[in-house]
């Protein structure tokens, strides 16, 4: 038996896979922290998002866009992009963006980094999924 560093938890209480995460330490592609700030189920589901993004383009290198003054996000190429001609890359370049399981519209930041804990939802649908009342005009 030994404790985990990262998180203080007993060795038992994790898994295989889980207990590797928080010995080495590794960047997540889509969110760009370490392994450390992730739980199994948010680490999947995050490299699961970048996952399908990368099956959808022919173009696998992965980019950093940002929009305005928001916070950098993953990006590919557009399939259509051609680099032998005279392209400018940042101008193809696609965000990729979880989605909410339940009305597929884009998750926020504070969605996407507690998504394990909402069940991949928005916060409008886990509302709606919990029965909690109100909102922000209600």
């Amino acid at each position: 038996m030994s404790t985990c560093t990262v998180c203080q938890k007993d060795s038992m209480e994790h898994s295989k896979k889980l207990w590797e995460m928080h010995k080495q330490v590794t960047k997540c592609m889509f969110c760009n922290k370490t392994s450390d700030a992730h739980s199994e189920e948010l680490w999947n589901m995050h490299q699961e998002t970048v996952e399908n993004a990368r099956r959808k383009t022919r173009h696998k290198k992965l980019w950093a866009m940002q929009i305005g003054f928001g916070p950098k996000c993953p990006a590919l190429l557009d399939k259509d992009y051609d680099s032998n001609g005279h392209m400018n890359p940042a101008e193809w370049l696609i965000p990729i963006y979880m989605s909410c399981t339940e009305c597929g519209l884009f998750l926020g930041s504070i969605e996407e980094d507690y998504a394990d804990m909402l069940g991949g939802m928005c916060l409008e649908c886990f509302r709606k999924m919990t029965d909690q009342p109100g909102g922000y005009g209600e």
